[in-house]
Parts: C-alpha cells; sequence; structure tokens
C-alpha cells in the first residue's frame, strides 16, 4: 500500500524550464568534453609518433663541395656522399641507410623556400635518413669521429635537442588540455548539484509527505538519479553530434598545414570508439553525481 502512495505521490524533478537549462548546459559541457578528450588522445598519438618516427632515426647531412669559383661541385660532392653511404651501412646498430633525392628535399623545403624552388642551384646539404635498431646502442661520438676523417663536410643530427623541445611543448599542451578537461568534469558536477539541491528546497513539502507515508531517502535519490541521468544521456549525445564535425573538421585543417609534425595527431580506432561511448559517461556521471547529491542533502535536512 505503501508503494502505491509513493508512486501517485512521486516529485516532479524537472520541470520545463529547468529541463530546457539543464540539457542546454549539459550539451554544452559534453560537446566541450568530447572536443578536448579528442584533442588530449591527439596529442598522446602525436608524441607516441615522434617517438617512433624520430627517435628511431637520425640524420646525416653533407655539406656541398665548392671549387675555387665557390660554384657546386657535383662529382665531388657525389663521391663524398657515396663514401658516407658506405659507411654508415655499416655502422653496428644501423638497421637501413638511404640518400634522400632532390624531389624528396624539395618537399621538405618547400614551406620554408616556396614551391618553386631549383634545389641543384642552392646550396642545401646532401641528407641521409638513417633508420636505427631500437634494441641496440648507438655511438654518436664514435660516429661523429669516424664521418670527420672521410670528410669534414659530413655532421650528424639525432634530433634530441630538437625533439626534447617538441615534447617539452607536447607535455604542457596535453597538461593544460587535461586541465581544461578537468574543469568542465567539475563545473558540471557543480551544475547538477546546485539544480538537484534547488529542486530539493522547490519540493521540500513534498519530501516531507513522502517521509511521512514510508518513503525513505534512497527512493527519492533514485528519482532524481533517474531523470538527470536520462538529461545527461541525451545532452551528452546532442554534444557528440556537434562534437565529432568539429573533430573531423579540426583534423582535416591540421592535416592540410602540411607539417609532418602535426600529421601523427591523428584518433585511433579505438580512440574513436572511446567518444562514441561518452553519452555513457554522460549519464553515469548525471546519475551518480544527483543520487549522492540529493542523497547527502535529505541526510543534512532530518
Amino acid at each position: 500500500m505503501d508503494k502505491e502512495l509513493i508512486r501517485k505521490n512521486e516529485i516532479t524533478v524537472e520541470d520545463e524550464d529547468t529541463s530546457l537549462f539543464m540539457y542546454v548546459l549539459s550539451s554544452i559541457y559534453m560537446y566541450l568534453f568530447v572536443v578536448v578528450l579528442a584533442m588530449v588522445m591527439a596529442i598522446h598519438a602525436m608524441v607516441n609518433n615522434w617517438e617512433k618516427d624520430i627517435v628511431g632515426s637520425i640524420t646525416v647531412q653533407v655539406t656541398p663541395v665548392e671549387d675555387e669559383n665557390k660554384k657546386i661541385d657535383a662529382a665531388e660532392t657525389e663521391q663524398q656522399v657515396n663514401k658516407v653511404l658506405q659507411y654508415m651501412e655499416n655502422v653496428k646498430g644501423v638497421q637501413s641507410v638511404h640518400v634522400l633525392d632532390d624531389k624528396s628535399i624539395e618537399k621538405l623545403m618547400t614551406p620554408w623556400l616556396g614551391s618553386k624552388i631549383d634545389v641543384a642551384s642552392l646550396p642545401i646539404p646532401k641528407l641521409l635518413d638513417v633508420q636505427l635498431n631500437a634494441d641496440e646502442e648507438i655511438n654518436y661520438d664514435e660516429i661523429t669521429q669516424g664521418l670527420h676523417k672521410l670528410t669534414p663536410n659530413a655532421s650528424i643530427d639525432n634530433h634530441r635537442l630538437w625533439l626534447n623541445r617538441l615534447l617539452k611543448f607536447a607535455g604542457s599542451l596535453n597538461t593544460l588540455a587535461l586541465a581544461v578537461l578537468i574543469m568542465v568534469i567539475t563545473i558540471c558536477a557543480f551544475s547538477i548539484y546546485y539544480s538537484a539541491r534547488t529542486s530539493l528546497n522547490v519540493n521540500i513539502g513534498s519530501i516531507e509527505i513522502l517521509h511521512i507515508i514510508g518513503a525513505q531517502d534512497d527512493y527519492i535519490a533514485r528519482q532524481y538519479a533517474k531523470t538527470y541521468g536520462k538529461i545527461g544521456f541525451f545532452s551528452g549525445i546532442i554534444g557528440l553530434m556537434f562534437a565529432v564535425p568539429s573533430i573531423i573538421i579540426i583534423g582535416k585543417y591540421g592535416i592540410s598545414t602540411g607539417s609532418g609534425l602535426l600529421s601523427g595527431a591523428s584518433l585511433s580506432t579505438y580512440g574513436w570508439m572511446l567518444i562514441m561511448l561518452t553519452p555513457l559517461f554522460s549519464y553515469f556521471y548525471a546519475r551518480i553525481t544527483a543520487y549522492y547529491t540529493v542523497r547527502k542533502s535529505l541526510e543534512r535536512m532530518c
């Protein structure tokens, strides 16, 4: 009998204005949450790509040889490049070596020199891309000394100086994104908290009646949890619908810049699956937050 009375006197947790406000606010939060979450995962993927592609390789450059008239001696330069190539192929820990052709160098220089450049007419060093074995240590000092014995025009770049700067920048960017992510979650929790507390104050009379007829705090809290869970779920879907196109557009814009560094900032299949599950996260997050907010508030009222 008590259950029947309770069901007939259930609290109206949300009215039209409060419902619309919470749907709009939660949708905005979830939009920001999904976009920032995608950013965090993209930065993580980008850093992994840097470590995989850059740390596992070094670049050897051979400065073009100039004759007495300060013109490039192509034949002598090519001869020195071949010597360096043979030397690097025999270095312990080197997996493969290949000389970048003019088209590859031109592609690398395009962002700085423009698309219409004649590489052959410029004193641009010849570049050798050296891939390393991940499980072997490389003695860079020994390699440098060996190259200098072959030719003073050869030098080695293991990328570590500027890579460390990039990793530091990416780490700072990732920390900032995580801070924004936590801030969004926290503000969303406060919104649910104050909305639920306001509804409790408005329905204090109905709550007292429910207590008189035998309703427990757990039952009242579950009514709120059910309502806010529904709001969280549908708000998550709305936020996701707007966030996914934004992520795709931002991703395409980043790739279109032509920067090889940004090309690794992409989402994996696992990342997209995680993003698609955000409405469920929103549902449980809103439900749990509302439940404990109401339970603690009712305990203080008693």
